[in-house]
């Protein structure tokens, strides 16, 4: 007589016989199981809103994760690539956080969103898309404040890419259409990349003239002196005296810059 153990077992075999053996086995994705399961799944508003926390709370890759799970109710939306790019970014993950950001550009080509994606590729090591899609913003913005924020951006990528006078371009255009400290600004950070440090001083200068409140153009100033004074030797006396002076307005308008006072320190200014 056939024992309960044994039957069990057969049981066990002729269940094995039926398994197609040819077909593998592939575990679920525990994110989509966990969608699955949710009889009302979170809005990609909320998904975003729970990424912004968790960011402002330190926690990248949990925001990480949320994102990743709003990518998944809505493939290809723009938004979600250009979060998940900005954490990536902040995770040191250059070149995942480039892929996104192209993405996101790609998925919605405005002007709007080429702004917002072009500082992440170039801090991504990509200036030279960041050129690319800036340059194809402008050909469809001829005024007002986006074109001013796309000229800023492109000075900046080109100069990055190390196009110097490409940079230097953007910039002139910049302070052509919207004079000012910031365009100035601006201006004598090209000039500077470019190694034109007399020139930067000038632009700078105009800008304090301009807003003797700019700290961007006061540190500017004081940069562009600063590497004068060392690119001679440290002999021109001048040329230090415009540095310390340049760098002393700077922290008269805003005492709380511990870069400027690094700065300083370590140059025995």
């Amino acid at each position: 007589m056939m024992s309960c153990r044994s039957v069990i077992l057969i049981a066990l075999v002729l269940a094995q016989g039926c398994r197609d053996w040819s077909k593998p086995v592939i575990p679920q994705d525990p994110e989509l199981a966990a969608l699955a399961k949710e009889t009302v799944p979170p809005t990609r508003e909320e998904l975003h809103n729970t990424a912004a926390r968790l960011s402002k709370q330190g926690d990248a890759r949990a925001a990480l994760r949320s994102l990743q799970r709003a990518l998944a109710l809505h493939p290809g939306d723009p938004e979600t690539e250009f979060l998940m790019a900005r954490v990536y970014l902040a995770l040191g993950e250059h070149e995942t956080a480039l892929e996104y950001a192209i993405l996101a550009s790609r998925h919605d080509a405005s002007p709007e969103r080429a702004q917002v994606c072009a500082p992440i590729m170039v801090d991504a090591g990509g200036p030279q898309r960041a050129a690319r899609l800036l340059e194809s913003a402008l050909k469809v913005v001829h005024d007002g404040s986006l074109r001013i924020q796309l000229l800023q951006e492109l000075a900046t990528a080109r100069s990055a890419a190390g196009d110097h006078d490409g940079s230097l371009a953007a910039a002139r255009e910049l302070v052509a259409i919207a004079p000012g400290a910031a365009s100035q600004a601006c201006l004598g950070e090209a000039m500077l990349r470019g190694g034109r440090l007399a020139d930067a001083e000038d632009a700078f200068r105009a800008g304090t003239n301009a807003d003797p409140a700019s700290t961007a153009c006061w540190n500017g100033l004081g940069t562009a002196a600063l590497n004068r004074w060392i690119a001679g030797g440290k002999v021109d006396q001048s040329a230090r005296a415009r540095a310390v002076a340049a760098f002393e307005a700077s922290l008269a308008v805003d005492a709380d810059q511990p870069k400027v006072v690094r700065l300083m320190a370590s140059h025995g200014l």
